[in-house]
């Protein structure tokens, strides 16, 4: 918005939000069909709910599918000891999987098992001033390092344990759950995403997934 980029991956629900100003390319998304692991509802001691973000998706998806409220936190360390249960998501998420910390829901499996959908975090898009010479560019380039780690994806996982500090086993696991490739049936998981978000649906698809 501020003119820096004209590609990017943004919030579904920033996408929907901004649907005048943006296009969604529906070659990639950031989803899963299932249980994602770095988005968990961990169990503490205290009494209500909250999490790290009201905004994100996945607090959207814990509101409408558990129809609980979230207050908004900074330290999801610290709130485990005062609520009941805390949203994690991210970095964060992962090194809480990773030392064991007990869980209530994963969003991700909470999504599939309720909706039967994927569950979309974000899509790619574009402005409306686009260059279409960039856009194939852009799309070549991560279609192509989606290859080169498909073919041998240890580098990355060796990198990213090392980087968040947990085990590799877990981000194999992290990696194997997290995907990319839209389809027909992505398409149809964001047009319901929004409904049960109560977000007005009003994305612009260049191509033919619309």
């Amino acid at each position: 918005m501020e003119g820096k980029a004209r590609i990017g991956f943004v919030p579904l629900t920033y996408a929907a939000y901004n649907c005048n100003l943006l296009y969604v390319i529906p070659s990639f998304a950031i989803y899963s069909d299932g249980p994602v692991i770095s988005a968990r509802l961990f169990k503490g001691s205290g009494m209500g709910y909250a999490a790290v973000s009201d905004t994100s998706v996945n607090a959207l998806a814990v509101k409408r599918l558990l129809g609980i409220d979230l207050r908004v936190i900074d330290n999801p360390y610290a709130a485990l000891r005062d609520f009941g249960a805390v949203l994690v998501i991210g970095d964060d998420a992962l090194r809480m999987v990773d030392a064991g910390y007990p869980y209530i829901i994963d969003v991700g499996e909470l999504w599939r098992e309720r909706v039967g959908l994927p569950l979309i975090y974000a899509v790619m898009a574009v402005t409306r001033n686009y260059e279409e010479h960039e856009l194939s560019t852009v799309i070549n380039a991560i279609e192509r390092s989606l290859e080169l780690f498909e073919e041998d994806p240890e580098p990355v996982i060796q990198y990213t344990a090392g980087r968040i500090g947990v085990s590799k086993e877990l981000i194999r696991q992290y990696f194997k759950a997290i995907r990319y490739r839209v389809d027909d049936r992505v398409i149809s998981g964001i047009n319901e995403e929004l409904r049960i978000f109560g977000i007005n649906n009003c994305l612009e698809f260049l191509g033919n997934k619309a």
